[in-house]
C-alpha cells in the first residue's frame, strides 16, 4: 500500500504540473481543429479520412473511429514530445536528488512516470472525444448519440497506443543518447516506419493482423473496408488519412462500428503488456540520478573539482600581483564585424559533429550531382534538408538552454548583428548540404528551379530560428520541422512543399507563400530577441 501511494502522489504531482502549461491547451486545440478537417460537412469537395473515394455516415461509430485513429496516427507524434521530458525535468531542477533519497525504487519512478504520462495524454483524448460529439451534432447526419460505439475505439484502440507511447517516453529518457535531440528523430522515423507500415500492409492484404498493430486501427479499418464493399463491390483494400479531392457528390454508406471480438481485445491487451516491459527496461537501466555513470557528466566535473582543489590548497598568505592582458580591441566596419559573428556562429553549429556526419552530408552532396533530376529533386534534396536537422534546431535558443542570455544581450547590437549571423549559419547549413543538387540544376539548364531551392534553403532556418526563441528549445522545431517534411515534400503535398519538389508547389504558388512566410518568422524571431533584452 505505501508503493501504491508513493506511486500514485507521484503521478498526481506530474501530470498537474504539466497540465498546467499552454503546450496542453495548443495541442489539444490543434488537434481539434485537424478532427474538424476531416471531418467535412456533406457539401464539401474533399474528404479526410477516405476508402478510397466514400466515407461512412457521420454517425457516433464512424467519428468515434474517426477520432480514434487520428488520436493513434497522429496525436502521438506530439503527444511523445510532449510528456518526453519528466525525468530530464527532475535532473535540471535537482528534484532527483531529493528523490534519491526517498524509498521509492528504480522500477517504482519508472512507472510512476508511465502512469503521469498516460494519464496526461488521456486527459487529451478525453477533451477530444468530447468535441467530437459536438462534432457529431454540428454535422447534423445521424443525431444519435450511441456512446458505447463511439466510445469503444478509443478505449480499446487509443488508450493502449497511448500507454505505450508513455512507457517509450519513459524509456527513452532512460537511455542518456537517446535523452536528446537525436532520440526525437529517431521517435520521429519510427512513427513514420509504422505509420507507412500500416497503409502499405493495408493495400496489399486488405488484412492486419492485431497483435502487429501498435496502432490499434486494424479491426476499425477492416470492418470499414468489409461493410462499405457489401455497398460498394468496387472499394479497394487500403485507406487514406490526408486530403483527397473528390468531384461529384460525395458517396457514403452506413457503418455502425468494428466488431471488437476476443481476439482483437487480446490483441490490445498485448500492447498493454509491452508498455509494462518498454517501462521495465526503463527502470533496468535508468541510473537514478548518478552522475558517475555517465561519462561526459564525469569528465566535465573532473576539471572543476581539480581547479577547486587547487585553489583550496593554495596558501591564504601568500598574495600575487595579477598582470591583465590588454584586450586587443579589433576594429573594422559592419561587413567585417558581421563576417566574424557569421563565422563563430557557423563553428558554433558544426561544434562536436563527427566524422562521419560529414561523410553523409558528402554522400548526399555526391548524390544530388550524378542522379538523374527527378531523383535528386523528390528524393536526394528531402534527405538532404532532413540530416541537419539538429544542426537547425538549437538556432535561437542555445543561448537559453546554456544560460548564457545575459552575456549575449548584453553585447552590442545584439539583434542588428548577432540574430541575422544565426540566420545566415542557417542558410550557409541549407545550402551546404543540397550544394550538389544546386549544381546539378545550373549544369543541367535548370536555371528557374533554384528559385524554390533557394526559399526553402531560407524558409528552414527562419522557421528553426523563430519557434527556437519563442519556445526557448529545441524539441519544437524537430517536431513541427519532421511533420512538415513528411507531409509536404515526402507526401508530395503540394500546399506544404517549402523544397519545390513537386510541380504543383511550384504551378500553385505555395513556394511563394513560404517566401512570404519567411519575413514574419524572422520578425518574430526578433520580437522574442527583443523582449529578452
Amino acid at each position: 500500500m505505501p508503493t501504491l501511494r508513493a506511486l500514485y502522489h507521484l503521478a498526481r504531482a506530474d501530470f498537474l504540473e504539466r497540465a498546467r502549461r499552454y503546450s496542453f491547451l495548443i495541442t489539444v486545440g490543434l488537434t481539434i481543429y485537424i478532427a474538424y478537417l476531416y471531418l467535412p460537412p456533406s457539401d464539401a469537395t474533399y474528404l479526410g479520412f477516405s476508402l478510397g473515394d466514400i466515407r461512412g455516415i457521420y454517425n457516433s461509430a464512424w467519428i468515434g473511429s474517426i477520432i480514434a485513429v487520428l488520436c493513434s496516427t497522429l496525436l502521438i507524434v506530439p503527444g511523445f514530445y510532449l510528456v518526453k521530458n519528466a525525468i530530464t525535468r527532475d535532473m535540471d531542477t535537482r528534484v532527483g536528488e531529493i528523490l534519491t533519497t526517498t524509498p521509492i525504487s528504480k522500477w517504482g519512478y519508472a512507472v510512476g512516470k508511465m502512469l503521469s504520462n498516460f494519464a496526461y495524454l488521456s486527459a487529451m483524448v478525453a477533451v477530444i472525444a468530447v468535441a467530437g460529439i459536438i462534432m457529431q451534432v454540428i454535422r447534423g447526419e445521424d443525431l444519435r448519440i450511441d456512446l458505447w460505439r463511439y466510445l469503444a475505439p478509443l478505449i480499446l484502440s487509443t488508450l493502449p497506443t497511448m500507454l505505450v507511447v508513455s512507457a517509450l517516453a519513459v524509456l527513452f529518457e532512460t537511455i542518456p543518447w537517446l535523452r536528446g535531440g537525436f532520440g526525437n528523430i529517431v521517435y520521429g522515423v519510427l512513427w513514420l516506419t509504422v505509420l507507412i507500415t500500416t497503409i502499405e500492409m493495408s493495400e496489399s492484404t486488405g488484412r492486419l493482423r492485431v497483435t502487429n498493430d501498435p496502432t490499434g486501427i486494424t479491426p476499425i479499418v477492416v470492418s470499414m473496408l468489409d461493410t462499405a464493399r457489401e455497398k460498394y463491390p468496387e472499394v479497394e483494400s487500403g485507406f487514406a488519412i490526408s486530403v483527397v479531392a473528390v468531384e461529384g457528390p460525395i458517396r457514403t454508406f452506413t457503418w455502425n462500428g468494428a466488431q471488437w471480438t476476443a481476439g482483437a481485445v487480446s490483441g490490445r491487451l498485448l500492447w498493454i503488456g509491452v508498455a509494462i516491459g518498454l517501462v521495465s527496461a526503463g527502470a533496468a537501466v535508468f541510473n537514478r540520478f548518478d552522475p558517475s555513470t555517465e561519462r561526459r557528466r564525469r569528465e566535465k566535473a573532473e576539471p572543476a573539482l581539480k581547479d577547486r582543489d587547487a585553489v583550496i590548497s593554495a596558501p591564504s598568505s601568500i598574495r600575487r600581483q595579477l598582470h591583465l592582458t590588454p584586450l586587443d580591441r579589433r576594429g573594422g566596419n559592419f561587413v567585417d564585424l558581421f563576417w566574424r559573428t557569421w563565422l563563430a556562429e557557423l563553428r558554433l553549429m558544426f561544434k562536436g559533429v563527427r566524422w562521419w556526419w560529414y561523410s553523409v552530408a558528402l554522400g548526399l552532396m555526391i548524390a544530388g550531382f550524378f542522379s538523374p533530376l527527378d531523383v535528386a529533386r523528390q528524393y536526394v534534396l528531402p534527405a538532404a534538408w532532413i540530416w541537419p536537422v539538429l544542426l537547425w534546431s538549437p538556432m535561437g535558443s542555445r543561448e537559453a538552454r546554456h544560460r548564457m542570455e545575459q552575456l549575449v544581450f548584453s553585447a552590442a547590437h545584439p539583434l542588428q548583428r548577432q540574430l541575422p549571423a544565426v540566420w545566415c549559419a542557417g542558410f550557409t547549413l541549407a545550402v551546404f548540404t543540397s550544394a550538389g543538387y544546386a549544381v546539378r540544376l545550373m549544369v543541367g539548364g535548370q536555371q528557374p528551379a533554384l528559385f524554390p531551392w533557394l526559399v526553402g534553403a531560407a524558409f528552414i532556418p527562419s522557421l528553426a530560428l523563430a519557434l527556437g526563441v519563442w519556445s526557448r528549445s529545441s524539441k519544437l522545431f524537430e517536431v513541427a520541422y519532421l511533420l512538415l517534411w513528411y507531409i509536404g515534400p515526402m507526401s508530395r503535398l503540394p500546399a506544404l512543399d517549402y523544397m519545390g519538389v513537386t510541380d504543383g508547389a511550384v504551378d500553385g504558388g505555395a513556394v511563394w507563400y513560404f517566401l512570404v512566410l519567411s519575413f514574419p518568422l524572422i520578425g518574430l524571431a526578433m520580437a522574442g530577441w527583443r523582449r529578452a533584452t
